[in-house]
């Protein structure tokens, strides 16, 4: 097809949204809050998952040794352990170690001493990615672990990993779904906004009809303005999320300090809002063509 007649259909859009820049505004303006409204859910569940990183420290599993256990074993055993999948780190604690820790954070320290001999043993404390692996599979893992040559038992708290995991699933099922009703909407939207351009035009589209414009020539200027506030809006939106991430840093970095930590809040990244524009082209160029399909086929029927 002639790239001329492309050019000048593309020229002839743009030429309409600019003589009526309230109305382009307005409707380009709401499809900018439909398409935030998803777009900062899934935002919100990416700093969820970055948080979550933060708190791996909770996700321990602690091995306990048998006390004639050589060393052979427990050096075979930390080098199984730094393999596994989704192991942050791997640390070892002697039975001094361990007694010590004990004596700290308990308060013991009389007690023990009458015992005449530390009962501790040695252990291994593993701390993992709570997001790496599904519960069952850390559980498997866990319990693969716990039948090594060495170790006496293991000890595990992982259900709020699965609660954790859980909600995650759940919020991004929401997320799609919400993003799938928005997304009709904006193809309805767009749709009835090309509905008045073309009724604005009619007399317009009848002669071109009758002096032998194809389908194809006459609906090609109003996909392009379909296309054209679709990826506006797309902009727009990924503006719109931006401004609010920058908004919230300050506040979201006071919180995390009063509990001793950093947190810095993630936007989209430069990937993520091209397809946002990308996609938002074509929501807007997939109204545009419902409505002047359906005007078509009433002129040329």
């Amino acid at each position: 097809m002639n790239l001329h007649i492309r050019l000048e259909a593309a020229k002839n859009a743009l030429n309409t949204l600019i003589r009526q820049p309230v109305a382009t505004f307005m409707t380009v303006f709401a499809l900018a809050i439909v398409l935030a409204l998803p777009v900062g859910l899934f935002a919100t569940l990416n700093n969820l998952q970055q948080l979550l990183g933060h708190w791996q420290d909770q996700a321990q599993i602690s091995l306990f040794l048998h006390q004639e256990a050589p060393a052979t074993e427990i050096q075979h055993l930390q080098t199984l352990l730094e393999r596994g999948t989704g192991v942050v780190s791997v640390r070892y604690v002697g039975k001094a170690a361990a007694l010590t820790e004990f004596e700290h954070t308990a308060g013991m320290t009389a007690a023990i001493q009458t015992l005449g001999e530390n009962p501790l043993p040695a252990s291994f404390v593993v701390e993992l990615n709570p997001l790496a692996q599904s519960p069952s599979a850390l559980q498997t893992l866990v319990a693969y672990w716990g039948r090594q040559p060495g170790v006496a038992s293991a000890q595990s708290d992982l259900g709020w990993v699965a609660r954790l995991q859980a909600i995650l699933a759940l919020g991004q099922r929401a997320v799609w779904i919400l993003a799938g009703l928005l997304a009709v909407g904006v193809i309805l939207v767009m749709g009835n906004t090309i509905r008045l351009h073309i009724a604005q035009r009619r007399d317009e589209i009848d002669v071109a009809s009758l002096v032998g414009a194809t389908r194809a020539f006459i609906r090609r200027p109003f996909l392009y303005q379909g296309l054209f506030q679709g990826a506006v809006a797309g902009v727009l939106a990924w503006m719109i999320v931006a401004v609010t991430v920058s908004v919230l840093q300050g506040p979201v970095e006071r919180l995390a300090e009063l509990y001793g930590t950093h947190f810095h809040l993630l936007g989209l990244s430069s990937g993520q809002g091209l397809v946002l524009i990308a996609a938002s082209a074509l929501l807007g160029w997939l109204g545009s063509r419902l409505a002047v399909g359906r005007h078509l086929d009433h002129t040329f029927s």
